[in-house]
């Protein structure tokens, strides 16, 4: 058995969570300042909160031969990627491209003509890769700290 995608369920809630956090604090400090850093990765602890963003997107999970939840993406009906998260101990093994490949895949389905996101300077190689091309550079903020994100979209053949 090798790495799958399905529906999430909400006790993946957790895992989910600890997947975020850590991605962001193992590889953050490589492209973003402390307190960017510190802001990003403390979203999980508005569990309310970051329920809502996750069960309000259409969200998957990825999981290992065992089940264990290595890595999460969302996506809304309207096409827009909300998130696409890899454990840092599977990242660059191919869960990313798994976890994009699906949702892209969730597009097609409902025949848009476009699916957009707001990509990290982490996942934007890995949108770009997929075609995913840069439409706009723009400024965030979040608890008080500012962010760059890129704003990509991506032309369903």
């Amino acid at each position: 058995m090798r790495n799958s995608i399905r529906k999430y369920s909400t006790s993946d809630l957790p895992y989910i969570r600890d997947i975020y956090r850590k991605a962001i604090r193992q590889i953050g400090n490589t492209a973003y300042s402390k307190d960017q850093v510190a802001a990003w990765s403390s979203f999980p602890e508005d569990t309310d909160a970051f329920r809502k963003w996750v069960e309000e997107a259409d969200s998957f999970v990825a999981t290992d031969e065992r089940g264990n939840c290595i890595g999460f993406g969302g996506w809304e009906k309207t096409g827009r990627i909300s998130a696409l998260f890899v454990h840092p101990g599977h990242m660059r093994k191919g869960v990313g491209s798994m976890i994009l490949s699906h949702l892209i895949k969730q597009a097609e389905a409902e025949k848009l003509h476009t699916t957009t996101t707001e990509a990290s300077e982490f996942s934007k190689p890995l949108f770009e890769k997929y075609g995913f091309t840069v439409v706009e550079i723009e400024s965030t903020e979040f608890k008080n700290v500012k962010f760059q994100r890129y704003v990509m979209q991506y032309r369903i053949k």
